[in-house]
C-alpha cells in the first residue's frame, strides 16, 4: 500500500508547478518564493485561463506518506550516537545534521552500517567514509608540518635572541674594562705629576742653599 501511494506522490509531483509569487521572474527586487496574490483585479487570484497556478490542496502528497523518503523510510534528524541508536532500522532513517564535524560523522556512519540503519542524506556510505578518513590523515600531516616549521621559527628567534644578549654583555664587559684601564692610567700621570712637582721644589730649595 504505501509503495503505492509513494508511486502515485511521485507521479503528482512530476506535474506539480513550481510556485513563485506573481511576476517575480520579471523584476530582480522581488523574491521567488511563494506568496498567494491579494489584489482585487489579480487574474491569478481569480485563477483566469492562461494565468500561473497557485497553491491548492489538489497538490498535496496523501496524508498516509506525507514527510516520507522516496524509499518510504520516516526521516529522523541525527547529531549523536545516541539518537542514531535509537532509531528502528525497519520504519525510520538517519538524516546526520550538516552541523556534525567529520571525525564524528564518520564515527555515525560506521555505526549505522553496524546497526543497519539507512542514512538518507549519504548515496555511498563507504566511499564517504574512505574520504573523510584521507581528508584527516591529510589534515594532521598539514597541522604536523605547521606545527615543525612554528618550533623552527621558535628555535631561531631564540637563538636571535640568545646572540643579541651575549653581543650586548660583551659591549658592557669591554666598557668595563675601558673605563678600569683608563682609571689606571689616571691614576699613575697624577703620581708621576705629583714626583715631578717634588723634584722640582727640592731643586729650587737645593739652589737657594
Amino acid at each position: 500500500m504505501t509503495n503505492k501511494l509513494l508511486s502515485l506522490r511521485n507521479k503528482n509531483k512530476k506535474r506539480k508547478p513550481h510556485f513563485v509569487v506573481h511576476e517575480s521572474t520579471c523584476y530582480a527586487r522581488m523574491e521567488s518564493k511563494w506568496k498567494s496574490t491579494r489584489g482585487n483585479s489579480s487574474g491569478v487570484r481569480q485563477k483566469w485561463r492562461g494565468r500561473r497556478a497557485t497553491v491548492n490542496p489538489g497538490y498535496g502528497s496523501p496524508k498516509e506518506v506525507k514527510g516520507l523518503h522516496s524509499s518510504g523510510l520516516e526521516k529522523i534528524m541525527v547529531n549523536n550516537a545516541a539518537e542514531l541508536q535509537a532509531l528502528n532500522h525497519n520504519t525510520q532513517g538517519a538524516v546526520i545534521a550538516s552541523s556534525v564535524g567529520n571525525r564524528k560523522r564518520a564515527e555515525l556512519l560506521k555505526l549505522a552500517q553496524e546497526k543497519k540503519i539507512r542514512v538518507l542524506n549519504v548515496k555511498n556510505v563507504p566511499k564517504l567514509m574512505e574520504e573523510i578518513a584521507s581528508g584527516l590523515v591529510a589534515r594532521k600531516k598539514i597541522k604536523t608540518e605547521r606545527k615543525t616549521i612554528k618550533s623552527k621559527k621558535e628555535e631561531e628567534k631564540q637563538k636571535k635572541a640568545e646572540e643579541k644578549l651575549k653581543k650586548e654583555k660583551e659591549e658592557k664587559d669591554k666598557a668595563k674594562s675601558d673605563k678600569k684601564e683608563g682609571k689606571e692610567t689616571t691614576v699613575e700621570d697624577n703620581k708621576t705629576a705629583q714626583e715631578e712637582q717634588k723634584e722640582a721644589v727640592e731643586k729650587e730649595l737645593i739652589k737657594r742653599q
